[in-house]
């Protein structure tokens, strides 16, 4: 009887356990719903409710290796679902990222299981005010460090390795612009704190209210629930406020022409002819100028007189995606710009189209030939105003396994097995940092500068903001992920670096989303009302044409918060963390001294 009761209690155990895991991954799951191509937002606010619970019921010596375990299988369940797009490319690399990742969410879990786990103190009744307060007190204290926490894995997970920062709890707000707006003070990874903190405090207050169901105490309002949602009340009152606000500061108003041919490409092999690649471009270009010209004739037919006729409004920047042209430029020892005679007679015809600033992205090569192992090849962007001036910006940022891959043969091997296709030579690292030059609405502007990826890194971005006038501008390819939802992750991760740094951007892409952003982070003109994003009838981005479009400059360029002290908050909560176990160590040490 006794070994049946055994086998019974275990098959009882097997069961909880199973159950324990499954909601973790379901959890992690939820909470991939709240990115594209699903886009159920709401579920960032609701997916911890799963997670929680289990971090906080784990026992044993070893609930903090528990607690991770729990919460890596949610991240399994989250970064696979939402990583799905890397398998146009590589299951396997998809797979392995995950699972780094997913490290992250592990740290989380192990904090929470252990050093900030509120339901390893005993529940006692509240008898008095004060003690309500307390109970409340220590429960915000809890949500605060575990939002916090959050937010500083989120930004280490940015850096370390080169990093990875996509698609932190924050970006799910780039379809809520009012509580977006917020990032200006704490960037994108700040705003991770508020689902985090919210459904602390809110997974506390149902098991209070459940506690005291069973207790039959009074059963009122809870002041920590309360005051969660007064934070998130201001925090929506004040993006509210701001969203509004910030379109009617003093503006420089420009024009830009923006090209994408939708180029098909395996890995990083180009699938169309050079011909053909460049000579889509120059046409689709000339397409653009015709209907700046068509623009300007419907315009005079509708005016009585010749002084009424305004002046053709030409575009201030045409712009080609990254790595456009399958050539290089070379620097000179001179300190000049220059491409072989068909790079030359491209730029030479496009200038010939309008007086304006071209802007593309090229191979940029400082060295004779570009097979010379010693020679330094860039990934830049180049703006050339067509009057003997032209500057080129050096990619920092690169894609590990995309665009360098350290020197060990077995990665080498990797790439090949993943891809069919053997891995080139790598491109070099830029290490300039000064924003560039142009002029648009015939004043002088600056440039930030952007290529491919590096839109989804703040902490880039923001070494270029000076004050004054300032425009965004990057060009990216995202050919690699073929018609997946990756191009609309990166969009989503970047248009927050318009909002962070409230600067709007001009985005040129080769297959993905082409469009303009306004400091707000919005495609929506705010004085036309029309979405300037390139999409064909059906919607999709995925597809061959142009963009002609307003973009509206600040004239005065304030730094912001975000822009003059980066991700303090998230810094400020890792420290928060790690202080808060250094002293729950210390303080059992000191028990274990005293006994």
């Amino acid at each position: 009887m006794g070994s049946l009761g055994g086998r019974r209690l275990s098959a009882y155990g097997m069961m909880v356990r199973f159950l324990r895991i499954l909601v973790a991954v379901l959890s992690g799951v939820a909470l991939a719903f709240s990115f594209a191509p699903f886009d159920e937002a709401w579920m960032v606010w609701g997916w911890m409710w799963l997670l929680l619970p289990l971090l906080w019921t784990v026992t044993g010596k070893r609930h903090c290796l528990k607690g991770f375990g729990l919460a890596w299988l949610a991240g399994m369940g989250f970064w696979v679902i939402n990583l799905k797009w890397l398998g146009t490319v590589t299951w396997p690399g998809a797979l392995a990222l995950s699972a780094y990742l997913s490290a992250y969410f592990g740290l989380f879990g192990a904090f929470a299981a252990g050093s900030v786990n509120p339901w390893r103190v005993k529940y006692e009744r509240a008898k008095t005010i004060r003690d309500r307060a307390h109970q409340s007190l220590r429960s915000l204290g809890y949500a605060t460090l575990l939002g916090g926490f959050w937010c500083g894995l989120e930004w280490v997970r940015g850096w370390l390795m080169t990093g990875f920062g996509w698609n932190g709890l924050g970006v799910t707000f780039a379809k809520n612009l009012i509580l977006a707006q917020n990032a200006e003070y704490v960037g994108v990874i700040g705003l991770s704190f508020l689902p985090v903190f919210f459904s602390a405090v809110a997974v506390q207050t149902v098991r209070r209210f459940y506690q005291q169901f069973r207790a039959n105490e009074l059963r009122i309002l809870h002041w920590d629930f309360a005051t969660a949602l007064l934070v998130i009340m201001l925090a929506f009152t004040w993006g509210t406020i701001r969203l509004s606000s910030v379109t009617n500061e003093p503006k420089i108003e420009g024009r830009v022409l923006m090209v994408q041919q939708d180029i098909p490409q395996f890995a990083d092999k180009i699938l169309w002819e050079p011909s053909k690649i460049v000579g889509g471009f120059e046409e689709l270009t000339a397409e653009g100028m015709e209907e700046v010209f068509r623009e300007a004739a419907k315009a005079a037919r509708g005016v009585e007189s010749e002084e009424e006729i305004v002046g053709i409004r030409m575009p201030d920047l045409v712009i080609w995606p990254e790595a456009c042209l399958p050539a290089f430029l070379h620097g000179e020892e001179n300190g000049s710009i220059v491409g072989g005679p068909e790079v030359e007679s491209v730029f030479e015809y496009i200038h010939s189209l309008g007086d304006f600033t071209f802007v593309l992205g090229m191979n940029e090569a400082r060295g004779e030939t570009v097979v010379d192992p010693e020679v330094d090849v860039f990934n830049s962007l180049i703006v050339d105003d067509g009057k003997g001036v032209r500057q080129t910006y050096q990619k920092n940022h690169l894609v590990i396994l995309g665009e360098f891959i350290p020197d060990l043969p077995f990665l080498h091997d990797l790439y090949f097995r993943t891809t069919g296709v053997e891995f080139g030579k790598g491109l070099s690292r830029g290490g300039v940092f000064e924003p560039l030059e142009a002029e648009i609405g015939g004043q002088p502007i600056g440039v930030i500068p952007s290529v491919c990826f590096e839109d989804t890194v703040p902490r880039l971005t923001r070494k270029f903001v000076r004050n004054g006038p300032q425009l965004l501008v990057n060009v990216t390819n995202d050919g690699w992920f073929q018609e997946s939802e990756g191009s609309v992750q990166h969009f989503r991760n970047a248009l927050f670096r318009s909002i962070e740094l409230r600067r709007p951007t001009v985005r040129c892409a080769n297959r993905g989303v082409t469009g303009v952003v306004t400091l707000a982070g919005s495609l929506v003109d705010p004085y036309s009302k029309k979405t300037r994003h390139l999409v064909n009838e059906n919607g999709s981005y995925f597809h061959r044409g142009y963009l002609l479009a307003t973009v509206y400059i600040p004239s005065e360029g304030e730094i912001t918060l975000y822009a003059a002290f980066g991700d303090w908050f998230a810094v400020s909560g890792l420290i928060a963390g790690f202080l808060w176990v250094f002293l729950i160590l210390l303080s059992k040490k000191t028990k274990r001294r005293e006994a």
